[in-house]
């Protein structure tokens, strides 16, 4: 699997598509992040919800970009759906926990000081947030989506019901529990769980989707 994944971060590299989301996540951090005064659970709260986008983005962007040929080469070397899937999400989580240690290590660096208490929230809840981007990612990539058009279109709407509607008990409630600064262990514990369930919901369901297409 880890084979995988370095070829999926070589092939990612490559093409470049990881810039957009990347270049435009960075831009929000250095603004969210440029005032040391600022209360910074709140803007953990922001940038945990732009990592789903990004994570989604990032998951959408690497598995389109192999061709139908390709997608099977790729599975004939990995012998195995359940690896290639795998790889892809390895990959991602990779960058996005990349991007999570930025996060907090410039919020630290723009406040002047380490609180690991902080930290401590920080840490899980953006890296929840990643896994539930790649678990929205996965089904409407072009494992199952064949166009770009009802791609977008369904990332779009998954990931505005996802961070929008209070009754779907995923990230939504950490993430108004943290702008709103209300008590956060409860949804903090519910959003690492959830995200953890749907991603793996999310890689069963679309692999054996597309293994019923192929």
């Amino acid at each position: 699997m880890l084979a995988v994944s370095r070829y999926y971060l070589a092939l990612l590299g490559h093409s470049q598509r990881y810039l957009p989301a990347l270049l435009a996540y960075l831009a929000l951090c250095v603004i969210l992040y440029s005032d040391p005064t600022s209360p910074v659970l709140p803007l953990y709260g922001v940038s945990g919800g732009a990592l789903v986008v990004v994570g989604c983005w990032l998951t959408i962007a690497l598995l389109d970009i192999e061709d139908p040929v390709q997608r099977l080469v790729t599975l004939s070397h990995a012998r195995s759906r359940g690896r290639t899937i795998g790889g892809a999400i390895v990959a991602v989580f990779g960058i996005t926990v990349v991007l999570t240690v930025l996060t907090l290590t410039w919020s630290a660096i723009r406040t002047g000081h380490l609180d690991w208490g902080k930290i401590g929230v920080g840490l899980p809840a953006h890296l929840a947030c990643a896994l539930l981007g790649i678990a929205i990612g996965l089904p409407c990539s072009r494992l199952l989506v064949g166009r770009i058009g009802w791609t977008v279109l369904a990332a779009v709407l998954v990931l505005g019901v996802v961070l929008l509607a209070q009754w779907v008990p995923l990230v939504h409630p950490l993430l108004r529990a943290l702008t709103s600064d209300e008590p956060h262990d409860g949804p903090l514990v519910l959003a690492v769980i959830t995200s953890v369930l749907a991603l793996g919901v999310s890689a069963a369901g679309t692999g054996w989707l597309a293994a019923r297409r192929a």
